[in-house]
């Protein structure tokens, strides 16, 4: 009789669950990120600085000061005095900007920002270390293949500045943005790059333990129909063939090399650890850095394959168990560029369930 085999995949529904979170959890995290939008924003321009405070969709102007932005910024702070908040906007005006349009084939975001991102350099009269930048990208009609994509630069220098001397009152740049000639913003980059780190990371983190539970706990259910009906084929044909070979007219003397089987087969059964057993004793010891992506029962031998880090102490978790006995790795462990972490695969051998009334 073949022995019964079976395999939860867990990688197969976190790759499946894996892209979509992650771009998802991206595009909130920037959206929260760029709606908490300061009501004060400073206006700043070749003349002057001007403070506007923003009221629903509208924007009323609370005072200008003339001159150079770093020679103006004091005289509104003095103004303003705490009127300013603990957070603004600054808008840069085309005469403290440089910007450009430029047309590209249709991308992702993120290929579009990394194309950007190599041009910044050509569009703007500082050092590539010294822009700050930021790009809206919208469709143009009649060309599905290609995006209009309106570049702004700032210089980071000018900016920080600004933002130096509003920090000595307590007032932080939470936002910045380029005025284009056709009277619409482009929001200028002040670590979205960390924001969307930050949210794929957060989102890659909460995919994975979701796949996890999903597939155990669908696993456990199609694990244990396919046990259990598995098991009563097996025995209800091991059943046929002994009654069948039984000798009509009576119990034969002795004990048939049949009954030596069946006695054998119901041993064995009842000295096997039930998979409810093997995969709740694994929920139990395995610790929270550490993610299951596969798992193999053939008989009473275990394949265990996961990621995680501290791996080496598997070994000692799993020998400590009652459960498990000759625990050694099946394959060598390797690092996962992607999440930075080892994925192993362990074997090990069930240990025989007690047996009723504690004999041996």
């Amino acid at each position: 009789m073949a022995d019964n085999n079976i395999t939860l995949s867990f990688a197969s529904i976190w790759n499946g669950l894996r892209f979509p979170v992650l771009a998802l959890a991206e595009e909130l995290a920037l959206h929260r990120a760029l709606g908490e939008q300061p009501a004060v924003e400073l206006r700043v321009h070749a003349g002057g600085i001007e403070a506007l405070r923003r009221r629903g969709g509208s924007a009323e102007v609370l005072l200008s000061a003339a001159g150079r932005p770093q020679a103006a910024l004091p005289e509104v702070m003095r103004q303003l005095a705490q009127g300013l908040g603990s957070q603004v906007a600054l808008n840069f005006a085309a005469d403290q900007s440089v910007s450009q349009q430029i047309v590209l084939p249709q991308q992702p975001d993120g290929v579009l920002r990394a194309i950007v991102r190599n041009k910044v350099e050509s569009l703007a009269p500082w050092p590539l270390a010294q822009c700050l930048y930021g790009m809206r990208s919208s469709a143009i009609a009649g060309d599905p293949q290609h995006v209009r994509v309106d570049v702004a630069v700032v210089s980071r220098s000018l900016l920080e500045d600004i933002a130096a001397t509003l920090r000595r009152v307590g007032v932080e740049v939470k936002a910045a943005s380029v005025l284009l000639p056709d009277g619409q913003p482009v929001a200028i980059d002040l670590g979205g790059d960390d924001v969307r780190r930050g949210a794929r990371a957060r989102a890659a983190r909460l995919a994975r333990t979701a796949a996890a539970v999903l597939a155990l706990l669908t696993g456990l259910g199609l694990f244990w129909i396919y046990r259990t009906s598995s098991e009563a084929t097996r025995l209800e044909a091991e059943t046929a063939s002994l009654m069948g070979s039984l000798k009509p007219g009576g119990t034969p003397a002795g004990e048939p090399p049949q009954i030596t089987a069946a006695n054998r087969l119901f041993q064995a059964r009842r000295n096997r650890l039930s998979a409810v057993a093997v995969l709740n004793e694994l929920s139990r010891l395995l610790p929270d850095n550490v993610h299951l992506l596969s798992l193999d029962l053939v008989g009473d031998q275990i394949t265990i394959k996961g990621q995680g880090s501290g791996v080496p102490d598997l070994i000692q978790l799993l020998e400590a168990s009652p459960e498990f006995e000759g625990v050694n790795f099946a394959a060598a462990t390797e690092l996962d560029q992607n999440s930075n972490a080892d994925v192993f695969s362990l074997i090990a051998t069930l240990e025989k369930a007690p047996s009723p009334g504690g004999a041996p």
